[in-house]
């Protein structure tokens, strides 16, 4: 894991929701401006955030395919298989790294998007669990290219 630093995002807007859900958009504003400071957004540009409830899976984070492909729009490049997966990095709120895979999964009819391959230990560093929130920012990584998230979360317990 490398690490980054520092802390508050110039996106607005959040996926519909709960009152928890607009407390992390409001902690996401204040907390990730180290990620535009840092230098590594592509053309400081970060999607809207999306907001789901964790699962009791640490091992994987499911993103339902309608709300999250809005995330993805311009930041999903053509090449890019996410049947296949690709390689993506994410970074916590104080700018610590993860490598991750994300797939997209056809299970039982229904089609979702899969962060996987390193969830687990976001999860872990970070003590979160079943019904804890997260918010999730894309952007291309301004040196690499890479699809990149922020995540930002508040426990529920």
């Amino acid at each position: 894991m490398a690490a980054s630093s520092s802390n508050s995002g110039r996106g607005k807007g959040m996926v519909e929701g709960k009152k928890e859900a607009k407390e992390i958009q409001f902690n996401d504003e204040l907390q990730l401006e180290f990620i535009l400071d840092a230098g590594i957004v592509k053309d400081c540009e970060l999607s809207l955030p999306y907001g789901v409830q964790l699962t009791n899976d640490k091992w994987n984070l499911f993103l339902p395919l309608l709300g999250f492909e809005e995330t993805l729009i311009g930041f999903l490049k053509e090449e890019e298989d996410v049947r296949e997966g690709i390689q993506v990095n994410v970074y916590d709120r104080g700018g610590h790294e993860f490598e991750m895979m994300l797939k997209k999964w056809v299970k039982d009819s229904n089609e979702f998007y899969v962060l996987n391959r390193g969830w687990f230990s976001f999860c872990n560093q970070h003590g979160l669990g079943q019904e804890d929130l997260i918010a999730l920012r894309g952007f291309r990584h301004s040196i690499t290219d890479m699809l990149s998230f922020v995540v930002t979360f508040r426990r529920m317990r």
